[in-house]
């Protein structure tokens, strides 16, 4: 039995996934108390059903993780005899290691939290560092989604993919692969206070290329906007960008358009925006055949 979550995006993709797998959905009730607080319900028995609960870790992110809590107590108490979290998106999973003195490992407390609410197992697309599900105490996988994306991208010509940097490089070797591609990695610092961007200058052979820049999370835009100013400086003929988890805070999407990017696909494990430079790619059919097969 599929629980459709309340967080937006959670809807769509739950869906999708009860599709894959011949399941019934059911939608959770939400509301949040005037006081802040967040309530769930789950409408029906559950009895000895295996609740599979579809709640994506979108913005707000802290609402989400809430909300995904109190949903393995209300499906475990509406008498499933197993609750296993499927979150698209993973809040928290940057933050993988204390990169200055004081800071938490955020997504390590999430995942223990998630366990103790009730999750003996836990599927996400794509986490940021796959040895972060270690700090899951149950079932935990993280699937990746670039060779399913590149059988339904439409991009031609001679083609290279890029890594944002070189702890990306996997990602680009994956889908390069897919693609019958060659690919390649810039080299990327990041400001631990400011959060600047720095692409240190780098002979890429860009020259006449359809580049593909591949990642798992675009935020702000800043990285993917200068690394497509840096391929046409370099002779690229096109720049287009796949990433798993589309997240676009702020202008993200007019930074990218100013810097001349093609087309952005992105998976579907966060809430939809419109723009023409925006192709979605749903992903509730692969993480069905996942679940199926597991």
């Amino acid at each position: 039995m599929v629980i459709a979550g309340p967080s937006p995006g959670s809807g769509e993709i739950a869906g999708s996934i009860a599709r894959g797998l011949g399941a019934d959905v059911i939608v959770a009730e939400s509301k949040t108390f005037p006081d802040g607080e967040s309530y769930v319900r789950v409408p029906q028995s559950l009895e000895g059903e295996e609740a599979v609960v579809v709640q994506t870790l979108s913005p707000p992110q802290d609402t989400s993780v809430i909300q995904a809590m109190l949903l393995a107590d209300a499906v475990l108490g509406a008498g499933a005899r197993k609750a296993t979290l499927v979150a698209p998106y993973l809040a928290y999973s940057r933050q993988d290691r204390r990169f200055l003195d004081g800071e938490p490992v955020s997504v390590a407390v999430v995942l223990r939290a998630l366990h103790s609410a009730g999750y003996s197992a836990l599927y996400t697309v794509e986490v940021h560092k796959e040895a972060s599900l270690a700090h899951f105490p149950g079932e935990a996988r993280s699937i990746s989604p670039y060779e399913y994306m590149a059988r339904r991208v439409k991009v031609e010509g001679d083609l290279l993919v890029l890594a944002p940097d070189l702890g990306a490089v996997g990602r680009a070797e994956r889908l390069a692969k897919a693609l019958g591609a060659s690919y390649d990695y810039l080299v990327k610092h990041r400001d631990r206070v400011t959060g600047e961007i720095v692409i240190e200058p780098k002979t890429i052979p860009a020259e006449g290329k359809t580049v593909i820049l591949v990642d798992d999370i675009i935020s702000t835009g800043g990285t993917l906007a200068k690394a497509t100013k840096l391929l046409y400086q370099q002779g690229a003929r096109e720049v287009y960008a796949l990433v798993a988890h589309a997240l676009l805070a702020g202008n993200a999407l007019e930074r990218l358009e100013e810097a001349g990017l093609r087309k952005l696909y992105a998976g579907n494990t966060l809430p939809k925006r419109e723009h023409p430079l925006l192709e979605y790619v749903d992903l509730g059919p692969l993480i069905a055949e996942v679940l199926s097969s597991g």
